[in-house]
C-alpha cells in the first residue's frame, strides 16, 4: 500500500488589491461615458443637419415665391413707402406754430437755449431767465395753455454756484444778475394744436 505524502506547503490564493478593482471599475465607467457621449454627439450632428436641410428648403421656397411676385412686389414696396411717408406727416406736429406759441408765453427776459423733441408729441425745452420766479411763472403759463397736455420742470441750473463767493462779489460790483437755466418737459395736446393751427389758417 502506497501513501502519497506531500510535504510541500500549500499555495496561498493571491488576493487582488482593492485599488486594482477601483481602477478597473473607473476604466469601465470612463469607457461607458465616452461611448454615451459619442452617441449623443452623433445624434446632435444628425439633428443639426436635418434642421439645416429644412432651412435651406424654406429659403428656396421663399426665393421662388419672391421671384414670382417680383413684378408686383416693386409696386407694393413703393406703395408701402408712400403710406409710411403720409403716416409720418400726419403724426408730426407742426414745429413753427408750436415755437411761436411757446415764445408768446415767455416773460420779457426769457430766452430759449435748447430744444429737443423726445417724441412726436413731447419736447424738452431749456430756457434762460433772470430770476427763478420767472421760471416758475413760465411753467404756470405752459400748464394753462390749451396747446399743452402737461408740463414739468426737469432741472434748474444757475450761472453762479452758491459756493463761489468771488463770482457773487463780481456780480454785486457790476450790478449783474445770475442767469437761471430751467429745463422743461412739455407734452402737447395733439388735437388742440392741430385745431389751433387750422383756425389760424382761416
Amino acid at each position: 500500500m502506497l501513501i502519497d505524502i506531500n510535504l510541500l506547503p500549500a499555495k496561498r490564493k493571491k488576493n487582488i488589491p482593492l485599488f486594482v478593482w477601483l481602477l478597473t471599475g473607473a476604466a469601465v465607467l470612463a469607457a461607458g461615458l465616452a461611448l454615451f457621449a459619442a452617441v449623443h454627439i452623433k445624434q446632435g450632428q444628425v439633428e443639426r443637419a436635418e434642421k439645416e436641410l429644412a432651412a435651406q428648403q424654406q429659403l428656396r421656397e421663399a426665393l421662388e415665391q419672391a421671384a414670382q411676385n417680383a413684378s408686383s412686389g416693386t409696386q407694393t414696396s413703393a406703395d408701402q413707402l408712400q403710406q409710411a411717408a403720409e403716416w409720418s406727416q400726419t403724426r408730426r406736429l407742426p414745429a413753427s406754430p408750436i415755437l411761436e406759441h411757446l415764445v408768446s408765453l415767455l416773460p420779457e427776459r426769457g430766452f430759449f437755449q435748447a430744444i429737443s423733441y423726445v417724441s412726436d408729441e413731447a419736447m424738452n425745452l431749456t430756457v434762460q431767465f433772470d430770476t427763478s420766479r420767472e421760471g416758475a411763472y413760465y411753467l404756470a403759463e405752459l400748464k394753462d395753455s390749451e396747446w399743452v397736455e402737461s408740463a414739468s420742470i426737469l432741472q434748474v441750473d444757475t450761472s453762479v454756484d452758491e459756493t463761489e463767493e468771488e463770482a457773487k462779489q463780481i456780480l454785486e460790483l457790476t450790478d449783474g444778475l445770475p442767469r437761471y437755466l430751467v429745463q422743461y418737459e412739455i407734452v402737447f395736446n395733439r388735437q388742440a394744436v392741430l385745431q389751433k393751427v387750422e383756425e389760424a389758417k382761416k
